[in-house]
């Protein structure tokens, strides 16, 4: 056969697929069959996982390929991973830490990645790489970035303590003894990784030159007009927090979509008032992404942005022109708009308002999510390229992360989506400007801490991201809490919750103390 007719027939021919067999265990350390290690890496409402579409992806180690979704089999007694090209691979999931949480984990075999016919033992590999990862993160910090990372006594404690574990799960010979001694080090690891962030983010936000640039804020959906009698009370209760910011969400207003009417700005006008005698900056949510209607234009974006930003000229100096812009449910879940759509809008958007003022500040927030995404063209990390080479990032000054836990755990995963935002966009700052957790009260996704404890995850959750934000190249901070009006400062005696004053005592000890009018 001649080279042209031989080349021509590779190019056509299906690749090979690879399979790799997983062994993993529950936490009694009985082995998990296909059908029980696909429940371990699912959500909580999901009843009966399809074993080709969960949270588990192959990540070829040559970094030039896309990620691949594996699928579980059963095999007899084997439990078998596949995935579509014979590449060797990383695998990035999600995984239960005892105590802890679900994370976003990966397993890595030390870099060079697992091939076909291989054996894993999911739980030791993930707690081997997760661990490497902890250690190269403990030494950029102390050596890379400003200002340097001084470990307290707590910490260094936290860091043997992982160290410890990991050798003595190495020592351990029997499997089920082993199994268990990996899973104590994965979350000894995930312990002492948050308390470095943690510190090494109050270091940042105490740092006197730091400081004066950096914002905490809520979130103030549409529903505050349905509380206009509080807002009063809702303003103060910002201010007495320590925020400095609100997100302020204009509501969709379908009698008048454009705001080209003055009297659609009645209510606002008041708030923004409100807010100013506050001494609390707004960032103005031209329209959340699960608001936008099938017959968004980007022609009517543009002409709902120029309207609002004209108002309030010289009283909203930020404005947030696209939200969850990665997300599948933009102009509804049934038909979503393309990614192409999604740009092309948000592009008329932000273009808009450095049109009407350059100086006025500009901010779009991305979904993190990675492994939990539907599909690799709204995961993060093939989202932000694509578009990045599109334009994305053009008049925009701030990136913003919207962290759902819930929804996509992070964890040990949280510094890997900075880094990946950071190396796309390295013109933009970065913050947290979206985060929540459950909604109502009981958990249909991804537990924190405890699947029963939605209370103690929330408060956990605003401790550990509120301080965790600021150990981040380039970061603002943040925070926003989505769900402010509701678990935070809910409506009834003007009372604030519990949570509330967890976040007012985090901000407190990151030096934002209470402004005084």
């Amino acid at each position: 056969m001649n080279a042209p007719l031989l080349a021509a027939l590779l190019a056509v021919a299906p690749a090979r697929a690879a399979s790799v067999k997983l062994f993993s265990f529950d936490a009694k350390g009985a082995a998990l069959d296909a059908t029980g290690l696909a429940a371990r890496l699912s959500r909580a409402d999901e009843k009966t996982p399809d074993l080709e579409k969960l949270p588990l992806w192959a990540v070829p180690i040559d970094g030039k390929s896309p990620k691949q979704r594996v699928k579980l089999s059963q095999q007899g007694k084997l439990v078998l991973a596949t995935w579509e090209k014979a590449e060797r691979v990383r695998f990035d999931l999600v995984w239960p830490v005892d105590e802890d949480g679900y994370n976003a984990v990966a397993a890595d075999k030390g870099g060079a990645g697992y091939g076909d016919g291989e054996l894993v033992f999911l739980d030791e590999e993930i707690a081997v790489t997760q661990y490497a990862r902890f250690k190269e993160s403990w030494k950029r910090r102390l050596s890379d970035w400003q200002p340097l990372y001084k470990p307290g006594k707590k910490a260094k404690e936290l860091a043997d303590a992982a160290k410890d574990a990991m050798a003595a799960a190495a020592g351990q010979k029997e499997t089920p003894a082993r199994v268990k001694a990996y899973q104590a080090a994965l979350q000894a690891t995930s312990l002492a990784w948050e308390k470095m962030l943690f510190e090494h983010g109050l270091q940042h936000a105490l740092d006197e030159r730091r400081a004066p640039g950096l914002r905490f804020g809520l979130t103030l959906d549409e529903n505050l007009l349905k509380r206009l009698d509080d807002l009063e009370w809702i303003a103060e209760a910002v201010r007495r927090s320590g925020a400095d910011w609100v997100r302020l969400v204009f509501r969709p207003n379908s009698a008048d979509f454009l705001y080209s009417s003055l009297r659609s700005f009645n209510e606002y006008d008041g708030v923004v008032e409100e807010l100013a005698k506050n001494k609390i900056k707004v960032m103005g949510c031209v329209l959340d992404a699960t608001a936008w209607p099938k017959t968004m234009t980007p022609e009517l974006y543009a002409e709902r942005t120029k309207n609002l930003v004209l108002h309030f000229r010289g009283k909203i100096s930020s404005w947030e022109v696209g939200t969850e812009l990665n997300g599948d449910w933009l102009g509804g879940a049934s038909a979503p708009f393309t990614p192409e759509q999604v740009y092309r809008t948000y592009t008329a958007g932000v273009d808009k308002v450095k049109e009407l003022d350059p100086a006025l500040e500009t901010v779009a927030t991305l979904y993190a999510w990675e492994e939990t995404a539907p599909d690799r063209d709204h995961a993060l990390s093939a989202w932000l390229p694509v578009q990045v080479k599109r334009g994305f990032g053009r008049n925009l000054d701030v990136v913003g992360l919207s962290i759902q836990p819930e929804e996509n755990p992070l964890g040990m995963g949280f510094e890997r989506v900075f880094d990946a935002v950071g190396d796309a966009m390295p013109g933009q700052k970065l913050m947290v400007s979206s985060l929540g957790y459950v909604e109502k009260e009981e958990v249909k996704g991804y537990w924190w801490l405890a699947p029963d404890d939605v209370d103690g995850a929330r408060k956990d959750l605003t401790i550990l991201y509120a301080t965790a934000s600021c150990a981040m190249p380039r970061s603002l901070c943040g925070g926003f809490w989505w769900q402010t009006l509701d678990q935070m400062l809910p409506p009834g005696r003007r009372r604030a919750t519990d949570l509330y004053k967890v976040w007012r005592r985090t901000l407190d000890q990151l030096g934002r103390r209470e402004e005084k009018n």
